[in-house]
């Protein structure tokens, strides 16, 4: 009775692993021929949330100063680039007065529980930092500097999923 179970050990473990590697590949880009939104589409929808979230936690008067980004290559599982990006945008939040840091965190917390989204890292009590991502796998971030000249200053940014740069899989050269 003792051997049967051994031997079905190493096949359940076997089989265990298969399907954490298929869930890994399917969930990290492992099947990255399907259309998506464009790299264009995809920015637009990055300052369509960031712009949204904003006026939803920042009093009136915030001003937001981008931080330019370009679009970062996306790799599978083994480092090697996919042909797709990832856009995004970060902006500095100035205006506000950084003493109501607080409760621009928590507005902006509210702001993604109110539209779907799910809170990810929070570490806002000790290290000012909160993220977020939406179903459709955008990531929103807002941070406030700890160190240097101006504390507490505020950062807000959005990245996408990986996207093809046209929105439908481009053959390899």
């Amino acid at each position: 009775m003792m051997n049967k179970t051994v031997r079905k050990s190493p096949r359940l473990l076997l089989l265990a692993v298969f399907g954490v590697l298929l869930f890994t590949s399917i969930s990290c880009g492992g099947a990255p021929m399907q259309t998506t939104q464009s790299a264009e589409q995809a920015q637009q929808s990055v300052l369509n949330f960031v712009h949204a979230a904003a006026a939803a936690s920042f009093p009136a008067g915030y001003k937001l100063t981008e931080l330019p980004l370009q679009p970062m290559p996306c790799t599978d599982n083994f480092d090697h680039e996919t042909g797709q990006v990832s856009v995004g945008i970060t902006y500095w939040v100035d205006g506000p007065d950084r003493a109501h840091n607080n409760d621009y965190y928590g507005k902006l917390v509210k702001w993604w529980s109110d539209n779907g989204w799910s809170v990810r890292a929070d570490t806002w009590l000790n290290k000012h930092f909160v993220n977020a991502s939406s179903k459709e796998g955008y990531l929103m971030s807002l941070t406030a500097t700890t160190t240097g000249n101006v504390l507490g200053r505020l950062s807000i940014g959005v990245s996408s999923p990986c996207v093809w740069p046209h929105g439908t899989p481009e053959a390899k050269s």
